[in-house]
């Protein structure tokens, strides 16, 4: 029972392993890839929807006020717009920001060796199983101030750091629970079986929750050459049918006397 305890333990590790490996470091790189490649495009698309709904709204004004016989006051047009559109337009520079943050992030990232990403890799998986607090719930502050540090570091691709907190957190590697199995009893492994195995359900479907759901969901059209260009193809002409729609009411505007504002 021993033997299948330690192997347990072993698949909780490991399950972390990707759990985080996922989280920190594959999800930002489907993340970064999607803004490049789809992304950008949708947000291009939404700009261009949000001026040729403004441009249309502002056409309805002018020819509301031509069919009144009213003079158009172009700072009061201008206001209605500003205000009608603020939400969308705050939502646009949103969307725009977070893609830049995203890509400026990676961009200041640097590219590791193979050998630097193997180390990383196993500097990660050795501070895991020293300071994660799924396995290691008494551990001092310190060691979990230790345990985000080296989080960041790995998503990062810091290896200094990481090799930093190894050093510094090496009085924690004597932390084992070996010894006290070897002295339990039947009845306790039982038990800490069970609230292994638990344990380890818990963190498998949270790994399936991860792989099922947004961002990561995205790798099936990243992955699928054929789809992604068809969802390229699709964006770049419903981009092209807000321009011509922008371009109808900028010329109808004009047939009244008017600019677009």
């Amino acid at each position: 029972m021993q033997e299948e305890l330690a192997s347990v333990r072993q698949q909780i590790v490991d399950t972390l392993l990707e759990i985080d490996d996922t989280i920190l470091q594959v999800i930002p790189q489907i993340q970064v890839q999607y803004v490049k490649s789809v992304g950008c495009l949708e947000n291009d698309l939404f700009k261009w929807q949000i001026k040729a709904r403004r441009i249309r709204r502002q056409f309805m004004l002018l020819q509301a006020a031509a069919n009144r016989g009213e003079q158009v006051d172009a700072v009061e047009v201008t206001s209605v717009l500003d205000k009608e559109f603020a939400e969308w337009e705050e939502q646009v520079v949103r969307c725009s920001t977070a893609q830049l943050e995203l890509l400026e992030q990676f961009s200041n990232t640097r590219f590791l060796s193979r050998s630097e990403s193997r180390e990383l890799k196993q500097l990660h998986r050795t501070l895991i199983k020293r300071l994660h607090p799924d396995i290691h719930g008494d551990l001092p502050d310190e060691a979990q101030r230790f345990f985000m540090i080296a989080q960041k570091a790995y998503e990062n691709g810091d290896l200094d750091t990481l090799r930093m907190v190894a050093t510094a957190t090496e009085e924690y590697e004597t932390r084992e629970a070996a010894p006290k199995e070897e002295e339990s009893t039947e009845v306790q492994l039982e038990i800490d079986l069970a609230m292994a195995q638990a344990q380890l359900r818990l963190l498998e479907e949270k790994l399936e929750r991860i792989k099922s759901t947004y961002p990561y969901n995205l790798v099936e059209l990243l992955d699928n050459p054929a789809k992604l260009a068809d969802r390229r193809a699709e964006l770049k002409a419903m981009i092209g049918q807000q321009k011509e729609v922008y371009t109808t009411y900028e010329q109808k505007i004009a047939q009244l006397g008017g600019v677009v504002l």
